[in-house]
């Protein structure tokens, strides 16, 4: 009956050690859900950033190209003693439209680099809980 008690109390105590094993990979596996969840909003906001950026780069590049063609129909109206002057002013005008559009395609590249980054990893947060509703 010793045996049995001492058996029993045992398996008891290894049951109880599996348990807590259990419990402590439970409580890691919602930390790192709260840390990818933190991410992923910080991820969002860093996205909504931008987008605010593209836009306002957009909104510049339309603007540019609007006095681009404004100065475009001036300059055919216009007499050969003034041709010269807005000539440069236009190339002077075209090269800084392409370096705005170098500085929004450069700022787009980036935006898809983060977001070819952070798909990766919203996918794997998303498979993890998949496998925890189970």
């Amino acid at each position: 009956m010793a045996e049995d008690s001492g058996a029993i109390l045992r398996h008891i105590s290894s049951l109880k050690d599996m348990l807590d094993k259990v419990n402590e990979e439970i409580e890691q596996n919602i930390q790192r859900t709260r840390e990818t969840e933190s991410e992923i909003v910080k991820h969002s906001e860093t996205e909504k950033d931008y987008l605010v950026k593209e836009s306002e780069l957009m909104k510049g590049v339309s603007v540019a190209e609007f006095e681009l063609d404004g100065l475009m129909q001036v300059e055919a109206a216009a007499g050969t003693d003034s041709l010269k002057a807005m000539e440069g002013n236009l190339e002077f005008r075209k090269a800084t439209l392409n370096a705005i559009r170098k500085l929004f395609y450069d700022k787009m590249y980036g935006l898809h680099l983060i977001h070819k980054s952070y798909k990766p990893r919203l996918q794997c947060f998303l498979n993890n809980n998949n496998y925890y509703s189970r």
